[in-house]
């Protein structure tokens, strides 16, 4: 029989022990120790897909969460954070099918101590066998401790061992369950869990002031959340969940201007735009690298190694516009937008002309504004013709769409909004494509020309980027032919609102 339990903060496993002997006629032999670490993305994926990444004795193994290997044991003396800089093997193939191009953090350590219980008379005969785990949460350098944890493994037929469950049972300790990787993960996670999903719970008649409150406090924590990893530099979606926040926190306030004073919300969404383009150019150069092997394996052969001193001159471009994200987010005026953000999701005395209105008729009316303005400045039978301009503000008038939607789900009928939400990705999807090729293909020319090296390799690195212009150009032109179709579906969809 195996239970595991939780030690009170002021029993030691020392005094563990020696109480265990002092009751009964055992004794007690150390098998040895083990150190642990346990490894995850920041947003837990592999926690969320029930896998644990475990470090032991110089080697690294993918665990299920009821303890049972999914992965060969891996040798490997320290971790590289980004899995796609492992070398080659079955398991890095696994990680990265599982977290993309999230970095590796270390979440977990754990010290594990095992011993077994032999009974006196009879030296060879093992009772039962205690495992004690002292375990801490890791982040960023942090540790914060987490509560001792004794698992007791008791062999049936043992009088000893009936004895020792019903002492245990008696101590009043608090049992856990499961045991293994979920035990310490599930812990942790509890006091480390993220998510950027928006799934919030509201009521139509609600007052609107409420549902306002509740959006800005969540995306102000994802904000805070992200920033530590962004100054590290520890992946690119810090950066990219930070934007996502800010951008979702100002169309929130753009699309119910009302219901906050309006004054406070006319500053803080002045201020939250300031934030977002603090972020912009850093997030472009963040997408151009991040596609450097497809745009190579765009390329003839003999010309790839012509696009190396454009990828440098991108990274050393990174670096410097970093490096200036970093001060911006270390300043007084960072902390004082953060803070009047703050004031304004909890300052329930500060209210707007709208604050009292119910939620979901406040909402529908925006939403129904919103989809004329759209069919109105951009009729299906235009959009072939459509500049890039016209088309990133129809993409820009998705996204604020598309947030109303899924930040006041809850408050109608899943048709309602199952079907417009789905319709909006695909066609939010199709033309951020059709921007992101835009905003690469000046961006590569316009970093092309600070590229240092001699008239014949700047030639052949010019010829390189045009072929990859001509390969974006062919993208768009299929892109352009899906954006009517998308588009007169997403109309279809959100008929009932318009």
């Amino acid at each position: 029989m195996r239970t595991r339990y939780t030690l009170p903060g002021n029993i030691t496993q020392d005094q563990f022990l020696r109480q265990l002997q002092a009751r009964f006629s055992v004794e007690v032999a150390s098998l040895g120790t083990q150190t642990r670490h346990y490894f995850d993305t920041f947003d837990w994926r592999l926690f969320r897909r029930e896998r644990a990444l475990c470090q032991a004795h110089d080697t690294v193994a993918l665990w299920s969460l009821d303890n049972r290997p999914v992965s060969e044991r891996t040798p490997c003396l320290a971790l590289p954070p980004r899995v796609g800089e492992w070398a080659e093997s079955p398991l890095k193939a696994q990680l990265l099918s599982l977290v993309s191009i999230r970095a590796l953090m270390e979440r977990a350590v754990v010290h594990a101590a095992y011993f077994v219980l032999a009974e006196q008379a009879a030296p060879h005969r093992s009772v039962a066998h205690l495992v004690f785990e002292e375990g801490a949460a890791t982040d960023y350098g942090r540790v914060v401790p987490l509560p001792t944890q004794v698992e007791v493994a008791a062999y049936a037929g043992s009088t000893v061992a009936g004895e020792l469950q019903a002492w245990l049972d008696s101590l009043g300790l608090t049992a856990v369950s499961p045991s293994g990787p979920a035990t310490t993960l599930h812990t942790v996670q509890q006091a480390r869990a993220y998510s950027a999903k928006l799934a919030f719970t509201f009521e139509p008649d609600m007052r609107a002031e409420h549902a306002v409150r509740t959006i800005l406090v969540f995306l102000l924590d994802i904000v805070r959340q992200n920033r530590t990893g962004i100054l590290h530099d520890i992946d690119t979606e810090f950066l990219h969940d930070f934007r996502v926040a800010v951008r979702r926190a100002r169309s929130l306030l753009g699309q119910l201007p009302k219901v906050l004073p309006v004054r406070l919300t006319k500053q803080l969404r002045t201020e939250l735009s300031f934030l977002g383009s603090l972020t912009n150019h850093l997030r472009d150069l963040d997408v151009l690298l991040l596609q450097q092997a497809d745009y190579l394996d765009a390329l003839p052969p003999e010309l790839r190694p012509d696009m190396g001193p454009l990828f440098r001159t991108v990274r050393h471009e990174r670096y410097a516009i970093h490096y200036r994200l970093v001060e911006a987010l270390t300043t007084q005026q960072y902390e004082t937008i953060l803070e009047r953000w703050e004031s304004a999701a909890t300052d329930t005395k500060a209210r707007g002309p709208q604050a009292g209105h119910k939620l979901a008729k406040l909402v529908r009316k925006s939403i129904r504004q919103q989809c004329q303005r759209m069919l109105s400045s951009t009729p299906p039978d235009t959009l072939k013709d459509s500049t890039p301009e016209q088309l990133h503000r129809l993409r820009i008038a998705c996204k604020k769409l598309r947030y109303m939607f899924e930040f006041f789900a809850s408050a109608f009928p899943e048709e309602m909004t199952a079907e417009p939400i789905r319709r909006l990705r695909t066609l939010q999807d199709v033309l951020g494509q059709l921007n992101d090729l835009d905003v690469q293909r000046q961006m590569l020319w316009d970093i092309v020309r600070a590229v240092p090296g001699s008239p014949g390799r700047r030639h052949r690195t010019d010829r390189a980027i045009d072929l990859l212009t001509q390969t974006f150009e062919n993208q768009q032109e299929q892109l352009r032919a899906e954006v009517h179709t998308t588009f007169t579906d997403f109309v279809a969809a959100v008929a009932p609102w318009s």
